[in-house]
């Protein structure tokens, strides 16, 4: 063997070392987005069991059924004080939807993987609260209150997401929360 061959096995072995070098740092990065992405949906999907039976019955009523004028009738009719069932549900349904913003918020899951089901009800959920939301935040003592329900609702929004509830039908139901306010007065 020449010293022209002998270098020419010695770089190439170097080359293949520092190639093996690079691919298996190339599959170690993509191992870990792999995993990253997979605890992501598996976060998810642990969430997403609390969306049982009762909580569709409670956001479904909340989103379908009650009806507001202002803040002050949404306490009359919904408060703690003027009927307990009935806040509870509210604060059931609140706390879900803002727990899932705080997971999108701080990319702990993304909304990409949200069924659309859960997507176009989160949908119709901010905009039912949304007219409320600042007094909710004012008298709850934060200004951050149901702040990641907003998040959420902004980002499936940029999804292309929208709420099953025609804006015709979220208005009739304030329209008839006003009649039914001002004929109680």
């Amino acid at each position: 063997m020449t010293l022209m061959q002998e270098l020419d096995l010695q770089t190439i072995s170097i080359i293949i070392a520092a190639m093996s070098v690079v691919i298996g740092v190339i599959m170690s990065v993509l191992s870990i987005r792999n995993l990253a992405k997979s605890r992501r949906a598996s976060i998810f999907l642990d969430f997403h069991k609390q969306a049982d039976q009762e909580f569709l019955e409670d956001m479904f009523e909340v989103v379908g059924e009650w009806n507001w004028s202002d803040y002050e009738q949404f306490m009359a009719k919904y408060g703690p004080t003027a009927n307990r069932k009935n806040w509870a549900k509210f604060i059931h349904v609140s706390s879900f939807f803002d727990s899932m913003g705080k997971l999108i918020e701080d990319k702990i899951t993304d909304a990409e993987i949200i069924p659309e089901a859960m997507a176009v009800m989160t949908m119709a959920w901010w905009e039912k609260i949304e007219p409320i939301q600042a007094d909710i935040a004012k008298r709850w003592r934060s200004s951050e209150s149901l702040d990641s329900s907003k998040v959420l609702y902004q980002t499936l929004k940029k999804l292309g997401y929208h709420s099953p509830v025609p804006r015709e039908q979220r208005e009739l139901n304030t329209d008839r929360a006003l009649t039914e306010h001002s004929s109680e007065s």
